[in-house]
């Protein structure tokens, strides 16, 4: 019955998630509203019927008066199913509006809006409704800071459970809280996520960019999404003044949303220059933007202030996992684009909406490497590893080595598999990490200048797999599908033996 119960508890859950989300699609209905378009008739369809399903499963699958304390797994299957859900019917309104003709073109966009990837199926941007762009960037700002995250702010009465959910959903190796109440923590992430969303549209619409793309480019930039409103994305433009803008809204995206929050609570950067991991975050991205501009100043005619605007809008784009263009890097010799493919390993600061790596688990695994040297030279030294000033357990860095062996597996399967499918060596390599680590242009075939449309049907199921197992960090999704034999085994503790014992 108490297995039952948790069940329960799960899809209760998932009908709620599914209320947001029916609840977003007003965005839509208002924009085809405002601009008379004829999709009006598919969100205003769509909304009372996700919002109908969802109530129905919460009174379908309600788990009772008594409290169910959330296990690991439960959260991570809330998250997991939710966020399959959410694409089913996100995918919906692009079938009823005729936008793609196919249930695999369509579930991938929505995959990758919700994922935050920004690959997409679309190869005429500008020839789609306005409604459905609208659609597309808001399953981004959804998808940015989370879905999840949002449930727990808003409608969770989980109480301690909620922390289950918390820490399947937010990315990076350390989850850390900004108040002793979960609920109170999502609620001010959001407050400020609301709030830089707000600003990055100010910021763009001084920039020169028009009120609808504006709004559109916002959402996609603070969750570092990449839908953008124009087939060229922001080299469309062909205004400085706003690449320069848009790099800096993407490099204050990828930093860790605790640091924000301290800063504007107390109105001091100082808790930025105290981040290790801002401040390696920041050098990555200045290293790399010099590199790139010494490869290719000579492409630009030694014209220094134009390569160092695309070089910085680029290594910013890939780092932060954005993926805006504003011009075909696949121009670019090849040591330049070699970066960007290292870059796609990385990822910004774990906190952020950044999908990737992140810099805090590049940090904690150099630590062990230097700790593993000394330890060679002095077998006897007892030395911690730190993040972000605060000790780390050894199971943080179990952890953070697993995910990298997981990381680097997944990526070297899905290029053999994508080889198989028909694809070249570097074109299977980097749409494996663009997949995987949210970049969404690779190099090659599916680069800046072309859409995933070209794809094989079996690639496309396979990259959205993988847009779901690197916005989820792996964990997550494996921790649902894994099978486990022993989950209701309760184990007592060993004794070590040891050659005094024997």
């Amino acid at each position: 019955m108490k297995k039952r119960r948790k069940g329960n508890v799960v899809w209760h859950n998932i009908g709620k998630l599914l209320m947001i989300v029916a609840c977003s699609m007003i965005f839509p209905l208002l924009t085809a509203w405002f601009y008379g378009e004829s999709c009006w008739w598919v969100f205003l369809l769509m909304l009372p019927v996700t919002l109908g399903l969802g109530f129905l499963m919460m009174k379908a699958f309600h788990p009772g008066r008594k409290e169910v304390h959330l296990q690991v797994r439960d959260g991570a299957a809330i998250v997991t199913y939710g966020w399959i859900l959410a694409a089913l019917l996100g995918m919906i309104p692009y079938l009823m509006a005729g936008t793609f003709d196919n249930v695999t073109d369509a579930f991938f966009e929505a995959m990758s809006g919700f994922a935050t990837v920004g690959a997409s199926v679309l190869d005429d941007i500008e020839g789609a409704p306005r409604a459905i762009l609208m659609w597309r960037s808001v399953t981004h700002w959804l998808g940015g800071m989370g879905i999840i995250v949002l449930f727990v702010a808003l409608l969770s009465n989980l109480g301690a459970g909620a922390m289950q959910i918390f820490k399947a959903e937010a990315a990076g190796p350390v989850k850390d809280k900004l108040h002793p109440k979960i609920a109170d923590s999502a609620r001010s992430l959001w407050t400020l996520y609301i709030f830089n969303t707000a600003i990055t549209g100010f910021l763009l619409l001084l920039c020169g960019m028009g009120l609808f793309d504006a709004v559109n480019h916002a959402f996609s930039i603070v969750a570092t999404g990449g839908f953008s409103t124009r087939n060229l994305s922001i080299g469309a433009y062909g205004n400085p003044v706003l690449e320069w803008g848009i790099t800096a809204s993407m490099y204050m995206a990828g930093i860790n949303y605790t640091l924000l929050f301290l800063a504007f609570r107390n109105c001091s950067l100082k808790y930025f220059w105290r981040s290790h991991e801002f401040r390696v975050y920041t050098c990555v991205v200045l290293a790399a933007v010099l590199l790139v501009t010494i490869d290719i100043l000579p492409q630009y005619s030694y014209d220094v202030l134009t390569a160092v605007r695309h070089s910085a809008f680029h290594v910013t784009s890939v780092l932060t996992t954005t993926g805006f263009v504003c011009f075909d890097y696949e121009q670019w010799v090849p040591a330049a684009q070699v970066v960007l493919i290292i870059l796609m390993f990385s990822g910004a600061c774990a906190g952020s909406t950044t999908c990737g790596f992140k810099i805090d688990r590049h940090i904690i695994l150099m630590q062990q490497a230097r700790r593993e040297v000394q330890r060679f030279l002095h077998p006897r030294l007892v030395r911690t590893l730190k993040s972000s000033e605060k000790n780390l357990p050894e199971q943080t860095m179990h952890s953070v080595t697993t995910f990298f062996y997981l990381f680097v597996a997944l990526v070297l399967v899905s290029t053999l598999l994508l080889c198989c499918m028909g694809a070249g060596l570097l074109d299977a390599l980097t749409c494996a990490l663009a997949c995987l680590g949210g970049v969404g242009p690779a190099i090659g075939a599916w680069g800046p200048t072309e859409s995933f449309s070209s794809a094989p049907v079996a690639a496309k199921w396979l990259c959205s797999a993988l847009m779901l197992l690197g916005r989820l960090e792996i964990y997550t999704v494996l921790a649902v599908f894994w099978p486990d034999k022993h989950r209701h085994i309760w184990y007592k503790k060993l004794p070590v033996y040891t050659e005094q014992n024997e």
